[in-house]
């Protein structure tokens, strides 16, 4: 019984053994595959911890560099690097246990029973386009 029980021990830890990826002691990013080509990418302009404390399937990771590179200044990337990028953060930092779903519709949404009527009037308004999205420019 007792053999039983280390077997089973060292079956288990070796397991876990094998799925552990050594980190980066400078960024803490997991480093396996191209993880070098992302760090010199992505640490650039904000620290590692920003994506690292993240995580996201490819879908996700593809509209957080769209949204990047449209108001964030990242530069376009090379479509080869761009994959690269998305494929490590998916496979490294995806969806995993505790990955939260999408946000419901707003066509699925019950009616708010705490509207006011100045709101329901303010969100008729931006539907109808009457209020800007965002403040015009000064001149």
């Amino acid at each position: 019984m007792r053999f039983l029980s280390v077997f089973a021990l060292l079956l288990v830890s070796g397991i876990y053994a094998a799925e552990e990826v050594p980190l980066d002691p400078v960024t803490g990013m997991k480093m396996t595959g191209d993880w070098e080509i992302v760090r010199n990418h992505c640490i650039i302009c904000h620290s590692s911890k920003t994506f690292l404390q993240q995580s996201g399937t490819e879908s996700t990771w593809t509209d957080i560099l769209a949204w990047m590179q449209k108001n964030g200044g990242l530069w376009k990337l090379d479509p080869a690097i761009e994959k690269t990028i998305i494929g490590y953060l998916a496979v490294n930092y995806g969806p995993g246990d505790k990955f939260r779903r999408a946000p419901i519709p707003l066509s699925l949404m019950p009616v708010n029973p705490y509207a006011t009527e100045a709101k329901l009037e303010a969100e008729a308004k931006k539907k109808e386009g009457l209020i800007p999205k965002a403040p015009p420019v000064a001149n």
